[in-house]
């Protein structure tokens, strides 16, 4: 096994220490790469005490997670990938399962369930938050339902659909999902291997009329580009979110 774990930062001085350390713990992690997306809180006073175990890059300016982590990966020499937020923690089984996992199966990206974790206790995960596995395509139109801190891929495969979006400072998760699905079959494992601590009530995910918005224009693109490769099905499920999108938008515009 060879597994790169690619960490993007920005101001997370309190929260990293947690996340390094839960992928420490893992087996078969060949290498860290921690990306400073031009933090201001001094976070690399708390990584230097990491180094050489991790990898230390940091930008020239601020350009948002999808830059950070498309570098990382850039940087990566393990022939998969795996992402943790820095507010974020690994259980200490998670990389070996889901690379046995894959190899199992031979899928060549994967996610997992997660643990909900806010305010000094764990949370119940909304109701309408199902994940899946197989051919996911219609089944993860209406929302992201992958976190980034769950996936493992083949660094070749993320290369070859060039990454996440950088143009994308939200939602690029579930755009670069979208794209992935298409020729793809995703591995998912119900176990929770990943703490998500990053539910806080000041997300722009939490602005329905915001991220409705951010959502509709990835669908429409998404059409422009790739609807003649999609299956018929795929192309009715697709027409009928964007209808669906469009009439969300369209209400809370009005109020």
């Amino acid at each position: 096994m060879s597994l790169s774990v690619i960490i993007p930062i920005y101001n997370r001085k309190y929260q990293l220490r947690d996340a390094v350390d839960s992928v420490l713990s893992q087996r078969f992690v060949d290498e860290i790469i921690i990306v400073d997306d031009f933090s201001e809180d001094l976070s690399y006073n708390d990584i230097k005490q990491y180094l050489p175990l991790v990898k230390y890059f940091r930008t020239d300016i601020n350009s948002g997670v999808s830059v950070a982590r498309n570098i990382g990966v850039s940087l990566a020499k393990s022939e998969y990938v795996a992402f943790l937020d820095s507010d974020d923690i690994y259980l200490p089984s998670k990389c070996y399962k889901q690379y046995q996992f894959m190899q199992d199966r031979e899928f060549k990206i994967s996610h997992t369930n997660e643990f909900w974790y806010r305010e000094n206790k764990f949370i119940n995960q909304n109701k309408d938050m199902a994940r899946y596995g197989g051919e996911i395509f219609s089944k993860i139109l209406d929302k992201c339902r992958v976190s980034p801190s769950t996936i493992m891929i083949e660094k070749n495969l993320f290369e070859t659909v060039k990454g996440f979006d950088q143009d994308l400072r939200v939602c690029e998760d579930y755009e670069l999902l979208l794209r992935l699905s298409i020729d793809n079959k995703v591995g998912y494992i119900e176990d929770r291997l990943t703490i998500k601590r990053s539910i806080t009530d000041d997300q722009l995910s939490k602005s329905i009329k915001h991220i409705e918005s951010v959502r509709l224009d990835i669908l429409e693109k998404f059409k422009a580009e790739y609807f003649d490769k999609l299956k018929p099905a795929d192309e009715i499920a697709l027409n009928l979110e964007i209808e669906r999108k469009s009439n969300i938008v369209k209400k809370v515009n009005t109020f």
